[in-house]
């Protein structure tokens, strides 16, 4: 009878010994779950802002071309204005355009705004109206999804 009391008690011990080592595994896979879990949403975040930054590398020397084909067409004579070749780098300025759009990149729009240092740069300062007012853009602006790409270059009302 004492021997059949003892083996209960062995296999009573056995069973509790197992079923504590059981829920430390599973805890300590619980937490191994949680830090992948954690860790995939920081890898996540960590390549979405590399892809913004790799974008934003690659669209500045685009805008650079932009700033070409703006000084480009301000230059044109009105009587070549019309010309088929004009019309076709028109074309290609406005497939650029286009190519940013899809990208999230558009230009501000800044003459006759109030200056705002965080999204404008200024040059140069003149006299005669609305103080901090832009009266001219000496070099186009760009935003990205709703920041700054590049800032614009302005004159300002001292």
């Amino acid at each position: 009878m004492k021997t059949i009391m003892n083996e209960e008690n062995k296999n009573t011990n056995e069973i509790e010994n197992l079923r504590k080592q059981s829920e430390e595994y599973l805890n300590g896979w619980k937490r191994a779950k949680a830090d992948y879990l954690n860790l995939k949403k920081e890898m996540e975040a960590q390549n979405k802002e590399i892809k913004e930054w790799l974008s934003k590398i690659f669209l500045l020397p685009v805008l650079d071309i932009m700033d070409s084909f703006d000084k480009a067409f301000s230059n044109i004579p009105e009587g070549l204005k019309t010309e088929v070749w004009v019309e076709g780098i028109e074309s290609i300025k406005k497939r650029f355009e286009d190519f940013l759009k899809t990208q999230g990149v558009e230009a501000m729009e800044v003459i006759g705004e109030k200056f705002d240092p965080a999204k404008q740069e200024a040059i140069e300062s003149a006299d005669g109206g609305e103080s901090g007012r832009i009266i001219e853009e000496a070099r186009r602006g760009y935003l990205i999804n709703g920041e700054v790409l590049r800032p614009a270059k302005v004159k300002v009302y001292k």
